[in-house]
């Protein structure tokens, strides 16, 4: 939850402080960006999945940020945009990574209220039980 909050935190902050980036670092800037959001969620869904390492976060990043970087500057070297395809393919992994999270946390919320309604009907029979022995 930490770092989700952090990059709340740095949305909001980067909203309202402008900053000069040169037009020949756009496309590494938004792959890095988009590089961050893709590892964040996919920690996130892992951690849902309780098949995470915290350790892995920061060398996953790295690999996918250094991947996509390399691609684009190879990409530009051979006059083909493919920053524009690696965008895509995060943004896929982005979507993907946050359905699964919606549907862990629905099945969470699911399983929860099915166990609520199970121990409120397990109260309620009991006081039933309780006023029939009394009858």
């Amino acid at each position: 939850m930490l770092p989700l909050i952090g990059l709340l935190i740095g949305l909001i902050i980067g909203l309202f402080v402008s900053v000069p980036v040169p037009s020949a670092w756009a496309p590494y800037l938004a792959l890095l960006v988009l590089s961050g959001v893709d590892t964040l969620l996919s920690v996130l869904n892992k951690k849902n999945e309780a098949k995470t390492d915290k350790d892995n976060f920061i060398l996953e990043f790295s690999a996918n940020t250094v991947l996509a970087v390399l691609l684009a500057a190879l990409g530009r070297q051979i006059n083909f945009e493919l920053s524009t395809v690696i965008a895509f393919v995060f943004t896929y992994r982005i979507f993907k990574n946050f359905r699964e999270i919606v549907i862990n946390l629905y099945i969470g919320f699911k399983e929860r209220r099915n166990a609520a309604r199970a121990a409120i009907s397990e109260i309620t029979s009991g006081e039933n039980k309780s006023k029939n022995k009394n009858d």
